[in-house]
């Protein structure tokens, strides 16, 4: 679909708004990027003006603390929080969509979580103890007016994603009733699997964010809080593999999380940057569990927010291309791979996190404190691709594979 298209769209005033920049243009050569789709050399009018048209971020977030970069430094005068003169519809930004990961607040959808999902710009919804609070049913319920709004836009259905691992980390009541480090038996983690994929799909939720398969290595957060199989790479691989090896049985996805491994750290990147001093070859002996079940069809894999000296430098993995072309390569992982919250402090501060992780191999980029978040960082990825700084080519693959997985769960 060409960029005509997408200003054709527009409210009419927007357009002759546009019209009057492309007049003011004429005269000057826009060369087509790399990343630039359906642009004739000859026709820089055509280029620039959709893109003008896009919304800069706010500087804020909701709580009206420090400003919150999805992807890159705010602008110093907040815009409103979504456009209409937004390309959506286009195939362009509804491959971008699928993407992202937002939030909403609440039992209830959000008329603008609504009107996001209904435009193609969100692909997949996380939900939180206060979005489940009213119960197994009341959650498909609210579930099921999202999928609703994903279809009546003509979109494929969402990714209902929710942290279910056992012990203190779950967002619904029931099980796993077990926390990780009581599952070491693989009968037992089976088991509990079995059960916690019952709640999920009679929730409407189709992806778990859960097992954890990092290798207890330390006396750090991983194992203080018991999300931890053990300490043995076999162990946790035949526990991990057993419990999401049930949750698939049953059709729904899991996600082996956080590669290439937390099990070397102290602090948690929700708390700020983490740096793993593990060698490369320690690392990779304790990815057993993705190399025995990242390469299942309903797998996801997380990737992790802290950096890894002697693998990614000082480059968080979820941002470095050695975590995608080498790693997870040679684990013959080609699972959909997700980010850990990209509004956390280990990635909220970088510059460019979203573009730079996506164009390196992610797959989702996951808002998880507010609903904002992750329309700002469309509009600004969206941006990035007309500027030629984000691979359309690299957003295509993204959501094909996202897709890939969406019509496993036989949600196309």
């Amino acid at each position: 679909m060409s960029w005509r298209a997408d200003v054709l769209r527009l409210p009419a005033l927007s357009r002759l708004a546009v019209l009057w920049v492309s007049v003011a243009v004429i005269g000057f050569t826009v060369s087509s990027g790399p990343g630039t789709p359906e642009v004739a050399k000859g026709a820089p009018n055509q280029l620039a003006a959709p893109f003008l048209a896009v919304v800069s971020p706010p500087s804020g977030g909701a709580s009206g603390g420090a400003p919150t970069t999805p992807s890159r430094t705010a602008p110093a005068k907040p815009p409103k929080a979504a456009s209409h003169s937004e390309p959506t519809g286009s195939r362009l930004a509804k491959d971008l969509g699928q993407l992202i990961v937002a939030r909403f607040a609440g039992t209830i959808p959000t008329a603008s979580i609504l009107s996001a999902i209904r435009a193609g710009r969100i692909g997949a919804i996380i939900l939180f103890s206060e979005n489940t609070a009213g119960g197994v049913i009341a959650t498909h319920t609210l579930v099921t007016r999202l999928q609703n709004a994903a279809v009546s836009g003509g979109n494929p259905r969402l990714l209902i994603m929710t942290d279910q691992e056992g012990g203190e980390v779950k967002r619904l009541p029931g099980p796993p009733d077990a926390a990780a480090s009581q599952m070491a038996n693989p009968v037992v983690a089976a088991t509990e699997g079995r059960e916690t994929a019952q709640l999920l799909r009679a929730a409407g939720v189709n992806v778990d964010l859960a097992p954890v398969a990092d290798v207890t290595a330390v006396d750090g957060f991983i194992t203080q809080e018991h999300r931890t199989f053990g300490n043995s790479p076999a162990v946790v691989a035949k526990a991990a593999c057993a419990f999401a090896r049930s949750l698939a049985a049953a059709g729904v996805a899991y996600t082996l999380k956080h590669f290439p491994g937390l099990g070397d750290a102290i602090d948690s990147t929700d708390n700020g940057p983490v740096s793993v001093d593990a060698s490369a070859s320690a690392l990779s002996a304790a990815e057993t569990a993705y190399r025995r079940c990242g390469a299942n069809r309903l797998a996801l894999v997380m990737i992790s927010s802290a950096s890894y000296p002697h693998l990614t430098g000082s480059t968080p993995a979820v941002m470095s291309s050695t975590t995608y072309r080498e790693a997870l390569r040679s684990d013959r992982v080609n699972a959909v791979t997700i980010s850990d919250d990209f509004q956390a402090p280990a990635i909220a501060t970088r510059t460019a996190p979203a573009r730079t992780a996506i164009d390196a191999g992610l797959d989702m980029v996951m808002y998880a404190k507010t609903e904002s978040a992750a329309e700002v960082a469309f509009q600004i990825l969206y941006d990035d691709i007309g500027h030629g700084t984000l691979s359309v080519s690299r957003v295509a693959a993204a959501a094909a594979k996202v897709r890939a997985l969406k019509q496993t769960l036989n949600l196309l």
